[in-house]
């Protein structure tokens, strides 16, 4: 890859703050301090370093039987040992909030959560250069000038302990995440150190020890001249993705084909419609990850996979999802004013007196919080998923946002009502909306909403069911759309998703019974206001889901109405299900 390419990639980076990157940082940090307590320091080796870059990998694999493997080889006291323990449960449950959105592929996690062992290599034999590199490592725990940093490690990682076995790798790793401004992660076996020999800044002997810091001093003026991150794990990133890109590139080449990932060309604005259980929530994961992503994701990519990035890009805040409602307003989407109860000073406070008074406060709403945090990120994607977006009052709700999310006025700046600052949507913000059909009709929405938005309709895909003994499910739902378009209207059909479960579609007769019983039947109880006849009409009914039965305490039974009762679901047979689409006689 050409250099100024790469020069151009680093510019583009945010910076990245160790706490919400993930734990691995304060991990490392916790584990020196509990390792600055050992009075012997002479008592550590290789069982320790072990532990300490396996916590600077990242706890990739949240095996906790592993980590506490590690804890109990190591030589900690035994107290500290369950307090490390504890604390880094605590980090990785509570403390990481996971902001960063560095996308960690395949080969990154193989590398990641690959087994670590010291015990066979050189440095296992010289316990006394693993003692110095701890004694330095809780040395500089308190420093924070570069320069000071650099010579206190220069003073022990020096030529003496050059043949001494302690590998670069596990050092600059160790390092990088005690002091993760300072010092760079070199000489790993995968990424090699790609980005700093392909940009040439002059780095030499990768895999010595003793010029580990030479090299941190000449990759540390490269950094400051440059870029305004900080953290020299951006530059490890860069690495793993020209590793990526280098793969694909000779995969396309041996393949033939040319495959170019651009930016998504998709419209900021989409609404999923279509009839209840036709997996428009289902799909809309799918849709939020290509739009953060900015490419279409392969038809045969497993859906798990898709999922686990989701619950990522959202526990980083790049997704947002809320639901509208009847009563969701503009102040809780957008901003609105709370009362704050504050003492004479100012000071907020929980207890009311005779010197207290109450203030009221503007406070941001869920997607005015979105915003803001696009805006300070224009190099990456974010998406606001509305459910149920028809259910909401659409003018009410959205206000002088209506104007704001069209694709000619983002970044289009408003003076907000109760905060009275200035507000815009910026264009790398997507919003993402789904709308039951049989609840509202797509004719009935806002005009201007729909003027914003486009529209893609999901409807049933009876192919995706397959044979639940002897019963054709693609055949039978096929069947009842058809009576229900006919008798009702299209909007109202039924969606493939009641037939469906996590494993697919259903299998057994008594899961069929169950979705009858419980949602197929009642859904057209609700359509047809139980007009029971014509539910049996759609059900090609002959006394067996739906029962007429002859009042047998009314004495003048002339008028011929008819009651009717759910059928007992246990006496359902194949064959009444068959005769769903069997041909009417």
């Amino acid at each position: 890859m050409d250099k100024t390419i790469i020069i151009d990639q680093l510019k583009h980076k945010n910076e990245i703050l160790p706490n919400e990157f993930d734990g691995t940082y304060r991990s490392v940090q916790e584990a020196i301090e509990s390792y600055a307590k050992v009075r012997k320091l002479t008592l550590i080796d290789y069982n320790d370093l072990e532990l300490v870059y396996y916590l600077s990998l990242g706890l990739w694999k949240n095996d906790k039987k592993e980590l506490k493997h590690y804890i109990q080889k190591s030589h900690l006291l035994h107290n500290d040992k369950l307090l490390l323990e504890k604390k880094l449960e605590k980090i990785w449950n509570k403390g990481s909030r996971m902001l960063f959105t560095h996308i960690v592929e395949k080969q990154e996690m193989e590398f990641l959560t690959a087994p670590v062992f010291f015990k066979n290599m050189p440095v296992a034999k010289n316990s006394e250069s693993i003692q110095f590199f701890f004694k330095m490592c809780i040395n500089i725990a308190g420093l924070e000038n570069d320069e000071k940093l650099f010579d206190t490690a220069q003073q022990m990682l020096n030529s003496q302990i050059k043949n001494s076995g302690l590998p670069v790798f596990a050092v600059s790793r160790i390092l990088h995440c005690l002091k993760p401004f300072t010092f760079p992660i070199l000489c790993e076996s995968v990424t090699d150190s790609i980005v700093f020999k392909t940009l040439d800044i002059g780095l030499c002997c990768y895999d010595d020890i003793s010029q580990y810091i030479t090299n941190c001093r000449k990759v540390l003026d490269f950094r400051n001249s440059i870029f305004k991150f900080q953290n020299m794990r951006v530059f490890d990133i860069v690495s793993w993705e020209m590793i990526y890109n280098k793969d694909k590139t000779e995969e396309t080449e041996k393949s033939g084909k040319v495959r170019q990932r651009k930016k998504s060309k998709a419209s900021l604005n989409q609404i999923l419609y279509g009839p209840p259980g036709t997996g428009k929530t289902y799909n809309i994961v799918k849709f939020a990850v290509e739009l953060i992503e900015g490419a279409k994701i392969s038809p045969d990519e497993d859906y798990s996979a898709i999922k686990e990035r989701y619950v990522k890009y959202a526990s980083a805040g790049q997704i947002k999802f809320t639901t509208f409602h009847q009563s969701f307003s503009y102040e809780e989407f957008v901003e609105g004013i709370r009362p704050v109860v504050v003492d004479k000073y100012g000071n907020d406070t929980n207890i009311a007196h005779a010197e207290t008074t109450v203030i009221y406060r503007p406070y941001n709403g869920v997607f005015k919080s979105l915003c803001e945090k696009a805006a300070k990120s224009p190099h990456m994607n974010f998406v606001a998923i509305i459910d149920e977006i028809n259910r909401g009052n659409i003018s009410r709700i959205f206000g002088e946002l209506i104007t704001l999310i069209e694709e000619s006025k983002r970044g289009t700046t408003v003076i907000l009502p109760y905060s009275q600052t200035e507000f815009c949507v910026p264009a790398n913000l997507y919003i993402l909306g789904t709308m039951n059909t049989a609840d509202r009709s797509i004719a009935m929405l806002d005009t201007a909403l729909r003027r914003r938005f486009d529209f893609t309709e999901m409807m049933p895909e009876p192919a995706l069911l397959s044979n639940c003994e002897g019963v054709d499910l693609c055949e039978l739902l096929t069947a009842l759309n058809e009576r229900i378009e006919y008798y009702y209207d299209r909007e109202h059909a039924i969606g493939h998703a009641y037939f469906m479960n996590g494993k697919g579609s259903i299998k057994t007769l008594d899961e069929l019974r169950d979705v009858f019983a419980t949602k197929i039947i009642p859904l057209l109880q609700e359509y047809f206001f139980d007009d029971y006849e014509r539910i049996r009409l759609i059900l090609n009914d002959k006394n067996s889901f739906i029962e007429c039965i002859a009042p047998k305490y009314v004495k003048h039974f002339e008028s011929g109405q008819k009651l009717y009762r759910l059928g007992n679901p246990d006496n359902w047979e194949m064959d009444h299900f068959i005769n769903i689409y069997r041909d009417v006689l």
